[in-house]
């Protein structure tokens, strides 16, 4: 047990689970483990680890799907004290190499996907662990001893690089018990949509590269939930393990809600709930959603500060994020004033488990982090049932003629079309107005020119009705092949603007 003061430490969750839930547990492709063999599990594996020479502090990555050995990991960090590092396995491999490097991370542990990433990290080979499922880490049956305190750090997470290299934030034991249990209570204690209880069965679509899958192994060992791991996503494999495991509860971005509502299986999710986020919600995916019966709820958050707002409940204000306890928000106009509810602005967040600033980099660290606050870089306001709706990233907001046009609500409009898979709108460079805006769009089937005219009628009676103002109609529309990602499944504006700039 724990020796130490502070005893919020995250090996406490699976602890809790071994002596309350003991027969509950997850689930991964055919095996199956209770949380108290699980709890044994990693006490052996940390036992195993410590004798490879892991030591307290080491940064030690892992490259992997959503599986059980990574579960395992996950918690024997908090047992031993090793800083674990969630490898991003969607950044490119110049990004993911500076980030290893970067870290200083001395041991890497990586499926078999990996192993090539692996043997060229520059970590030493005898350092490199290539892991399989069946795989003993621990070699016999020695358990070590949780020795962790909850202010000693946890792990390190990078942001995606989207403008420039990736950023390093570290968190401790305790800042991400926190943010964690600041999720279960906002859906548990509330009439949220997604709400969230012992008795769902929890699938997380989100990789655990990503915030460790929103904290969802955490949530589920707290609540004592049934908890199902994946791997790696694909549509089939999710409905399969949906409907074989009993999920109801699952997480994921908009681009993997889209495809999984537009499979042929779609009407096997009837009824599943949904915490959804990473970007607008379009409201023709809302739409979607509402039809096959998916009730869903919307969070806001990101790597550098965690969960910071999840939708309690249906107002009239339909893209409204609530913060979650203890969390605080602010909109900061161009000009620097505070802006009143309804003025846009750059959002600003204050947490109790936001990082002290950027890993080693103290110049990007001074840019973003000042006085207790986190600068989002996201364009918001706050509406008048004390949510903030996210309109756009600060640097995707088209500055047209002086004025805001925030790419997202011309998005969520176009997306109601019939016929559209996805949609970006980028602003473009134009000597008269600074930029205009411009939609890039992917069909779901044939290409269809006369689409176009019915984006065009879509908008024009938006703006009739006051949704949006006719000077916000893009001047051009192209119809394309493909619409490039981001490695966190956002639609990468930076390539399209480097694409279209001369369009």
């Amino acid at each position: 047990m724990n020796r130490h003061g502070n005893n919020m430490n995250v090996i406490s969750f699976l602890r809790r689970a071994s002596q309350l839930f003991p027969e509950q547990g997850v689930a991964y492709g055919n095996k199956q483990e209770n949380y108290e063999e699980i709890y044994h599990k990693v006490r052996k594996i940390s036992a195993g680890m410590k004798r490879m020479g892991v030591r307290k502090g080491d940064i030690v990555g892992v490259a992997d799907w959503n599986t059980l050995r990574f579960f395992e990991l996950l918690y024997a960090a908090a047992s031993i004290g090793f800083i674990i590092y969630p490898v991003n396995i969607r950044l490119p491999a110049e990004h993911i190499l500076y980030t290893l490097r970067q870290s200083g991370c001395s041991w890497l542990f990586a499926s078999d996907d990996f192993a090539p990433l692996a043997m060229k990290s520059g970590i030493p080979s005898e350092r490199v662990i290539i892991l399989n499922q069946d795989d003993n880490l621990f070699f016999n049956n020695e358990e070590a001893e949780d020795e962790v305190s909850g202010d000693e750090p946890y792990s390190i997470l990078y942001t995606s690089g989207t403008t420039g290299m990736p950023k390093g934030v570290l968190y401790t034991n305790e800042k991400v018990v926190l943010g964690a249990m600041s999720i279960v209570y906002q859906l548990g204690l509330f009439n949220a949509s997604a709400k969230l209880a012992s008795e769902d069965v929890i699938m997380p679509l989100i990789p655990f590269f990503h915030l460790w899958g929103w904290g969802s192994p955490f949530h589920a060992a707290y609540l004592g939930a049934k908890y199902v791991l994946g791997g790696r996503f694909s549509v089939e494999s999710t409905i399969d393990s949906i409907v074989r495991e009993g999920v109801t509860w699952i997480n994921a971005i908009p681009t993997m809600m889209y495809q999984l509502t537009d499979s042929s299986r779609a009407e096997e999710l009837k009824g599943i709930k949904v915490l959804i986020g990473g970007s607008p919600i379009p409201k023709g995916l809302a739409d979607r959603m509402e039809r096959l019966g998916i009730k869903y709820s919307t969070i806001y958050g990101g790597t550098d500060m965690l969960a910071t707002a999840i939708q309690l409940r249906k107002t009239e204000h339909a893209d409204s994020i609530h913060p979650v306890p203890f969390v605080e928000f602010k909109v900061v106009t161009a000009e620097g004033k505070a802006a009143g509810k309804g003025e846009n602005g750059e959002l600003y967040v204050k947490a109790p488990w936001l990082p002290d600033g950027y890993y080693k980099d103290e110049e990007r660290s001074k840019a973003s982090f000042s006085e207790g606050w986190f600068r989002t870089g996201d364009f918001a306001r706050i509406n008048e049932d004390g949510g903030i709706q996210v309109l756009d990233r600060v640097k995707d907001v088209i500055k047209s003629g002086g004025e805001w046009i925030p790419s997202s609500v011309l998005e969520s409009l176009i997306s109601e079309v019939e016929g559209i898979a996805s949609v970006a709108v980028i602003g473009r460079e134009d000597q008269k107005w600074g930029e205009r805006p411009l939609a890039i769009i992917k069909l779901k089937g044939e290409r269809s020119d006369a689409i176009i005219d019915e984006i065009k009628a879509r908008l024009q009676d938006a703006a009739s009705k006051g949704k949006i103002l006719q000077w916000w109609i893009p001047d051009k529309f192209i119809i394309a092949n493909d619409i490039p990602l981001t490695s966190v499944g956002k639609i990468d504006k930076k390539v399209l603007k480097e694409r279209y700039k001369q369009i």
